[in-house]
């Protein structure tokens, strides 16, 4: 009579019932039952909301690569295109294309404002010529008056004294002196904080392994991850594919052998209580008469995970948020950042068209002319801006303002 042979795992197919599934079949028998199921479902919601943002960073890399880079990179050379454009029919126009002051001062307003912000995005030196060619000298009194009054808004709404030693030589340097100063002060306040914290940490330290407070929780903490690993053996028990004769229950067990040991070193409890239920170690009658330390144990673990996960779903948004300009991720989904991100492409590809559009049109004198009458100039005096940011400040008078020079 020849030996019998043990069941497999895998004899009769998985019916695909999830933990909540499970869990579902029974009402809670308490409020530590009830906190149990709730934090398996939060964490099962989170991890689909995680997939979710996962699969759409793919999508999202091929729009951008196929669709948004090469529209910002014609766009930029519309722009360019423009300033040369611009700095031809100031520097040698043409019969029929001379222009007036006004004209002119438009048409220098608008290269300059091209150029800045083409400069900004990247560096070009045929740009970098144009800027220093049609940037305006700066008055010596202006320029020592706007350092002065700059200096004393630091100091008064940032509180910076801001001495004679920083080597700024305009406001501009100033300002950018001043906020090194500033991610100076924010780097030592952090760095005192985190030292405090550990004076107090190591005080409390101290006086709770005293009280015997330390030694409670180091037992709790074993407790728990012997929990864990109780759950672990007995599913490598029952999975180890050395113990296996047949060939592709062998590898489906290796399989499954990968699976645990990945959730096992992320501690995902769940994942493995989920296999458990898999492999029919486990069904919903024991899920809903674990023993209340044990519950505790699975509860705490549990906790740790769904903060884990929703810490990760948080760092992998940073990047959509940044990109959009959006400060907050709460109840942002991937379908809102595509809506944006389609949004912004059709912008600039309206944007683009009225380049070219102003291309044509530029190098017509006549539509110049109509285009140049419908632009308005902006008046830009950078005393008003500084002025208005002082008077915000309480009890801040300006300095006189000193006579400047006509040119």
């Amino acid at each position: 009579m020849s030996a019998s042979v043990p069941p497999s795992l895998f004899d009769d197919p998985f019916s695909g019932i999830s933990l909540v599934e499970a869990l579902a079949q029974s009402k809670p028998a308490d409020k530590a039952q009830q906190r149990f199921r709730k934090l398996v479902t939060q964490i099962e919601r989170q991890r689909e909301r995680l997939k979710q943002w996962e699969d759409y960073s793919r999508r999202y890399n091929q729009r951008v690569s196929g669709e948004l880079g090469p529209l910002q990179a014609n766009l930029r050379g519309a722009r360019k295109q423009m300033v040369l454009l611009i700095d031809e029919l100031l520097s040698a126009p043409a019969r029929g294309r001379r222009l007036g002051t006004v004209q002119r001062t438009k048409l220098q307003q608008i290269l300059t404002q091209l150029v800045e912000d083409l400069l900004q995005e990247a560096d070009d030196e045929e740009l970098t010529a144009l800027r220093d060619k049609y940037q305006e000298p700066v008055d010596e009194d202006d320029r020592l008056f706007q350092m002065e009054i700059t200096r004393d808004i630091l100091n008064r709404v940032m509180g910076l004294d801001i001495g004679d030693d920083h080597g700024a030589s305009s406001p501009d340097e100033l300002m950018e002196h001043a906020q090194r100063k500033l991610q100076e002060q924010q780097q030592q306040k952090e760095a005192h904080q985190t030292a405090r914290r550990r004076r107090r940490g190591r005080h409390e330290h101290t006086e709770a392994r005293a009280t015997g407070v330390q030694a409670e929780r180091e037992q709790a903490t074993r407790e728990v991850s012997q929990s864990l690993r109780d759950v672990f053996r007995k599913l490598v028990s029952a999975l180890h594919p050395d113990r296996e004769p047949d060939a592709a229950e062998r590898q489906r067990k290796n399989e499954l052998m990968q699976r645990v040991n990945r959730a096992y070193e992320t501690n995902d409890l769940l994942t493995l209580l989920g296999l458990q239920l898999e492999i029919e170690q486990i069904d919903a009658t024991h899920l809903s008469s674990i023993t209340p330390q044990r519950l505790a144990h699975y509860t705490q673990l549990l906790r740790e995970q769904l903060a884990n996960l929703e810490a990760e779903i948080e760092r992998f948004m940073q990047p959509f948020l940044m990109a959009m300009g959006w400060r907050s991720s709460s109840g942002l989904t991937p379908a809102d950042v595509d809506r944006q991100l389609s949004a912004d492409i059709a912008q600039m590809q309206i944007v683009l068209r009225q380049l070219h559009e102003d291309l044509v049109a530029f190098r017509d004198p006549n539509r110049l002319r109509r285009r140049l009458a419908e632009y308005e100039l902006e008046a830009s005096d950078p005393f008003d801006d500084l002025e208005a940011l002082a008077v915000l400040t309480d009890g801040f008078q300006p300095p006189p303002r000193r006579r400047r020079s006509r040119r």
